[in-house]
């Protein structure tokens, strides 16, 4: 019988289970939790996984949701779910991990012979190989940032890329960040080199709400419905506009950030981004949009602790407004 650690996959039934990655300094073992739900027919299996970055909860709540509301007997085929992905991360409310410092989504494919991170990233891509036959990343902006809902998909030119997009494209989100060039160290990125369509979904961040959670849901659920283990039909927008070419702008003074705009937006070269001001109430840093057409793709929250050097805004290009790729 197949499974993913100790979780078994059992054709009907819901099961529970981890595999183990390596201990905690006091020898508690990390054990990263598995969900499976297995349908009553054969059918192909998704891998759906949270917390890759440890402070983007949301992800994790919603897969944890969404497992107590899927029935087996609607399904054809497999939902393997992984709310937390990385649990030292996670226990830290962090974006990096407290082992090593290290970004997981900067590692993959990580290595047996490095840092904690290194062989996490290592060990997840070994078990998504055994089992999966797609894979949906779920992301947000964290504790201290937003983010619209949208979806990425790593196109590097492969018939993998090309059904992934196929796949960002349906999961209920009008915005898609079509990411090109180096590969990157993402698990998205080196799942789609193995031959595992995939695709992340951005959501939300800060306080999760009520429609963060639904948004992360349906979208899981369309997913698992375009790749055939859900009934249904997942949604095909009119239109999409489709962002590329990422600036990261980082503070240069700390203090406190004051939003000049919203998520989602789409500014023009110059129009203000947001302020950082000081404990006096001083502005000290002008923030401004540096390209056109700039789609606000990750923004701090308002008034949040700000040092010099966090990043405080992320704007995208928007590099064209079309229609559905065509299905391959």
């Amino acid at each position: 019988m197949a499974s993913v650690g100790t979780a078994e996959i059992k054709v009907g039934q819901k099961t529970q289970g981890h595999f183990r990655v390596g201990s905690d300094t006091d020898g508690t073992p990390f054990q990263i939790p598995v969900l499976i739900v297995a349908g009553t027919k054969p059918g192909p299996t998704a891998w759906v996984e949270g917390c890759v970055h440890g402070e983007e909860y949301g992800g994790a709540a919603s897969i944890i949701r969404l497992y107590q509301e899927l029935d087996p007997a609607t399904m054809h085929g497999t939902a393997v779910f992984v709310p937390v992905t990385n649990l030292p991360s996670f226990k830290a409310h962090s974006r990096f991990s407290p082992l090593d410092g290290a970004n997981l989504n900067r590692l993959f494919p990580g290595s047996t012979n490095g840092s904690y991170s290194q062989q996490l990233a290592h060990r997840l891509l070994e078990e998504i190989g055994k089992v999966a036959d797609y894979v949906l990343d779920l992301h947000s902006g964290g504790i201290g940032a937003e983010v619209p809902f949208y979806a990425i998909c790593k196109d590097d030119g492969s018939a993998t890329g090309q059904r992934s997009m196929v796949l960002a494209e349906r999961v209920g989100a009008d915005v898609v960040w079509q990411s090109k060039g180096d590969i990157g160290g993402t698990i998205t990125a080196h799942t789609i080199l193995r031959g595992i369509p995939s695709v992340t979904v951005e959501c939300g961040g800060g306080n999760f709400t009520e429609e963060h959670e639904q948004l992360f849901k349906e979208a899981t659920r369309n997913f698992l419905r375009q790749v055939g283990i859900l009934p249904g039909e997942a949604p095909v927008q009119d239109q999409y506009t489709i962002i590329t070419q990422g600036v990261f702008t980082f503070s240069k003074e700390g203090g406190m950030f004051v939003p000049g705009c919203k998520v989602g937006d789409v500014l023009s070269k110059g129009d203000v981004i947001g302020q950082i001001i000081n404990l006096y109430g001083e502005v000290t840093e002008e923030l401004a949009c540096p390209v056109d057409n700039g789609y606000i793709a990750a923004i701090q929250q308002r008034y949040y602790p700000t040092e010099p050097g966090d990043l405080v805004y992320e704007v995208m290009t928007v590099s064209a407004r079309r229609g559905p790729s065509p299905v391959v």
